[in-house]
């Protein structure tokens, strides 16, 4: 069984990143509406840096969990003045009550969704910040999602992967209640464009691990997958082959309970 690790090591991350980045300020700009630098903050799923070097900038003491070894090589670089970790984001081996907040950019969704929100309540001080962005199911890449999902296993493109479904408020809602309350999820627009379709597919063969990592792994399907995948782009394309589109997500924000028992 493939681990996440070898998903994400399956190509170059840096396209993907960097398409990444204005959500990255955006979660350090939300964080300091709710908590004031110094702080100590946690950042689960860390990657390249990005969000940890936009905490770093407002003075925060970041910890940055990245387990994909590849990965982290890149982000130690950008961001050396964080102290960066191997572990899983439900497993950060980190102490009880340490951490003033958690941040995560696209990288926590992918914990499990009982065992993670559990860990970053461990490691959170009573009353402590949580924001994470997560994708939700609107725009370019839920649908392209789906049209990956139907391509390698025909009948699946109905049934919502469990990272895309924190994206929904009443499942956001659910997993993180047992362990934090002030839940707030507001929705916005990523810009995701593409010059053209060839540039899609060389985002998707080159700088998108996950779809690397899932054409290495369809077998039979995987030329079904490529078709898919540019069948999708060139339905979004314009008359000059221009891909203009936004994608989906979801800004979720919330305070660990004061109780610590739950």
């Amino acid at each position: 069984m493939s681990s996440p690790t070898d998903i994400w090591s399956a190509s170059d991350y840096a396209p993907t990143a960097a398409r990444l980045q204005p959500v990255s300020a955006l979660v350090a700009t939300r964080l300091a509406q709710f908590v004031e630098s110094p702080a100590i903050v946690a950042d689960i799923g860390s990657g390249h840096g990005e969000g940890v070097a936009e905490l770093l900038s407002r003075g925060y003491s970041v910890t940055a969990v990245e387990p994909t070894a590849r990965i982290r090589t890149i982000g130690q670089r950008r961001a050396p003045g964080a102290t960066w970790l191997g572990t899983q984001g439900e497993a950060t081996g980190l102490e009880d009550s340490a951490y003033e907040a958690l941040t995560s950019t696209f990288g926590s969704m992918f914990c499990d969704p009982v065992a993670g929100p559990e860990e970053w309540a461990r490691i959170l001080r009573p009353g402590g910040t949580l924001v994470m962005a997560t994708w939700n199911l609107k725009g370019f890449l839920a649908t392209m999602t789906d049209a990956m999902s139907e391509a390698v296993s025909p009948g699946s493109s109905t049934q919502t992967p469990p990272h895309m479904a924190w994206g929904v408020d009443d499942v956001a809602h659910e997993r993180l209640s047992p362990w934090f309350d002030h839940i707030s999820i507001e929705h916005l627009d990523l810009e995701w464009s593409f010059e053209s379709v060839d540039e899609g597919m060389q985002l998707y063969r080159e700088g998108s691990p996950t779809h690397a990592w899932m054409a290495d792994n369809a077998g039979a399907r995987r030329e079904a997958l490529w078709t898919a995948l540019r069948a999708h782009l060139e339905a979004h394309a314009d008359a000059s082959g221009r891909i203009d589109s936004t994608t989906g997500y979801a800004l979720v924000t919330a305070q660990r309970r004061r109780d610590t028992s739950r």
